[in-house]
């Protein structure tokens, strides 16, 4: 146990004392009562300390000792182990009653063992470490980390920001002539011990430069830690947690006043009848950048658009209204609009039209112009091709309406989303005999731009070329 930290329950847990025999301890975080009973006065105390203040390991059992004799200090020891793999103790550096940062569980698999640091060992701030406001504190984080460090003042965060370039405990110290020493060595230890700082002799290999670590970018492994469960304290999955603050967004994004133009319904149960066999739709399947002289026609582009992604059923809820479409969607919330950038299709003008999946009709959003010749030209670039595609269609995503919902994983989920409507994209066009390709990015501002759209509101996530198949 960590002997020059100070102790204490971490924030939210509560203590209700509910008789002199018996204590309970609330922990909101796994939603646990943890029921205490036949407690000694010294441990009692012991325990109000952590739930408070806070207490060095040593004045917590210097405490017990006092009011409950030698003998009191194995039930001590005995229950902050058990507050420690309950994740419920949290360990700060403190000087003269005042922290500079605490370390608090962000996650099931948390273990804190300090360890000293070495006078000759150089220490490098992790490049996957990140700062972010908390409150009123800055929160240090990190995907390789199982703790959270809340910096409370000016002096951590500048030890933070010196270790940008490697230090040993001495240069540290040397920068920070403000800060007593005492206080940045065992700060980096606990920083080094949390797994947010890299240690080597000179000349020795970092960690994070071995063949794995080096291939993850920082964001894409804050991603995948932040969007799963194993290394963070957030909330997850189905939590609702704007219910009562903020109105759900509208199962169908309402659509303006704008020029609709309707659109060819097929016959499905004749498609049933006639369509191409399923395997040999998935084989067949591949992406195609080259198209027929005659560009795709409206009847095409309607009847496609009709099998992807119409509104089969509106679901009313008091809770979130949802809806049921040709393709999987997560939670049935369906986040993903369809936009359509015409630059050659039969009968319908070129510009950028918006898919009504309800009404199935397609919505102007406004005419050729500079920004959607601009959205084509992005789209050449990406699959180095010549020719300018017919139809680039442009999936976009109404985020609020899964983070409302969904916390932590609401991303995650919606580019899950993306990926199921692309392969229903390719299906369809193959078994239209259309020319499918999926695109890998695409600039989400210059989309905004485009349709006039608030960035943050309503993004785009995807990209699809469309055309007529060179027979």
């Amino acid at each position: 146990m960590a002997q020059n930290y100070l102790l204490s329950f971490v924030k939210g847990v509560e203590v209700e004392k509910m008789s002199a025999a018996r204590t309970v301890i609330h922990i909101p975080v796994t939603c646990e009562t943890v029921s205490l009973t036949g407690l000694a006065h010294g441990l009692r105390g012991a325990i109000d300390l952590l739930a408070s203040n806070g207490a060095t390991e040593d004045e917590l059992a210097f405490l017990v000792q006092e009011k409950d004799g030698p003998e009191g200090l194995a039930g001590f020891y005995y229950y902050l182990l058990i507050f420690a793999e309950r994740r419920i103790v949290s360990y700060s550096v403190c000087r003269d009653g005042r922290r500079y940062a605490t370390l608090a569980p962000a996650s099931a698999h948390f273990r804190f063992s300090p360890a000293p640091i070495d006078a000759e060992t150089a220490y490098t701030l992790s490049r996957f470490a990140y700062l972010h406001r908390e409150e009123k504190d800055l929160a240090l984080e990190s995907p390789l980390t199982y703790g959270k460090i809340i910096l409370h003042g000016w002096e951590a965060a500048a030890v933070v920001a010196e270790l940008a370039g490697a230090q040993t405990p001495g240069s540290l110290c040397g920068l920070l002539p403000g800060v007593p020493s005492d206080s940045v060595l065992l700060l980096l230890e606990l920083l080094h011990s949390a797994g947010y700082v890299t240690a080597g002799k000179p000349g020795e290999a970092c960690p994070e430069d071995s063949e794995t670590l080096a291939q993850w970018d920082f964001h894409d492994l804050l991603f995948h830690a932040r969007s799963r469960l194993g290394r963070h304290a957030n909330g997850f999955g189905g939590t609702n947690r704007f219910q009562g603050k903020i109105a759900p967004l509208p199962a169908v994004k309402p659509f303006s006043a704008g020029r609709m133009i309707d659109l060819y319904k097929p016959d499905m149960e004749r498609l049933e009848e006639e369509d191409y066999p399923f395997s040999l739709v998935l084989e067949r399947r591949s992406s195609i950048r080259e198209y027929a002289a005659h560009p795709m026609t409206d009847r095409q582009l309607g009847e496609f658009l009709y099998r992807v992604a119409r509104v089969r059923e509106l679901i009313k809820s008091d809770l979130q209204d949802v809806s049921r479409r040709p393709y999987p969607g997560g939670g049935a919330i369906y986040e993903l609009e369809i936009y359509a950038t015409v630059h050659d299709c039969e009968n319908i003008p070129p510009g950028l039209y918006h898919y009504c999946p309800a009404t199935h009709r397609l919505e102007t959003v406004c005419g050729r112009n500079e920004a959607t010749d601009a959205l084509l030209k992005d789209a050449v670039r990406s699959t180095s091709q010549e020719g300018t595609p017919q139809v680039l269609i442009i999936i976009a995503a109404r985020f609020q309406r899964l983070s409302w919902k969904y916390e932590s994983m609401a991303y995650n989920v919606m580019l899950k989303n993306v990926g199921v409507l692309y392969q229903t994209l390719y299906l369809v066009a193959t078994a239209m005999d259309l020319a499918p390709c999926a695109l890998g990015g695409g600039d989400s501002d210059l989309f905004a731009r485009a349709a006039g759209l608030d960035y943050y509101a309503e993004t785009s996530v995807g990209e699809f070329l469309l055309g007529s198949k060179r027979i």
